[in-house]
């Protein structure tokens, strides 16, 4: 009877470790980085770049979805005449010691990263977005854009 009951136990906690690995994989699974490339994404990567203080980082590094999915060329060429310089995360090495370079130069960015967005009310979205320089905990904020006008504009930042 014991022995039994010790099969059934290990036999629970083998289907309950197997269903947490499929159910959490180790790393999340790339986006479709079109649905994050639109006018409202560029507009709030706009003013993002606007709220740093000096010293700008030399390079930002974009990256979209739960995982890091690096937008297209032609979304970062939207920002080619931007300060600091917008980069794909594509182009970043991001070695064990918290923080991001650029692999071609070796300049150090920062990784501004959309996370995800929702509609809270038709023309107003709330979009959650990481920044690689803010300690963990204090890195993530939600920017809740309201379309006026023909144009995106943030109304307002909240801490996560």
């Amino acid at each position: 009877m014991r022995t039994v009951l010790i099969v059934i136990g290990l036999g629970l906690v083998l289907a309950g470790g197997l269903w947490w690995r499929h159910s959490h994989p180790a790393h999340a699974a790339p986006v479709n980085a079109s649905i994050y490339e639109t006018d409202m994404v560029a507009s709030l990567v706009r003013n993002i770049l606007g709220e740093f203080k000096p010293p700008l980082p030399s390079v930002c590094f974009l990256a979209f979805g739960d995982g890091t999915t690096p937008p297209s060329e032609e979304f970062i060429a939207r920002f080619a005449d931007s300060q600091p310089a917008v980069q794909s995360c594509g182009s970043a090495a991001s070695p064990p010691v918290g923080q991001s370079f650029e692999t071609s130069t070796g300049r150090p960015g920062l990784v501004v990263h959309v996370v995800r967005f929702k509609e809270f009310t038709p023309g107003t979205f709330d979009v959650e977005v990481s920044f690689s320089n803010l300690p963990a905990g204090h890195d993530r904020f939600t920017y809740r854009l309201v379309h006026l006008g023909g144009e995106w504009q943030v109304k307002s930042r909240q801490p996560d």
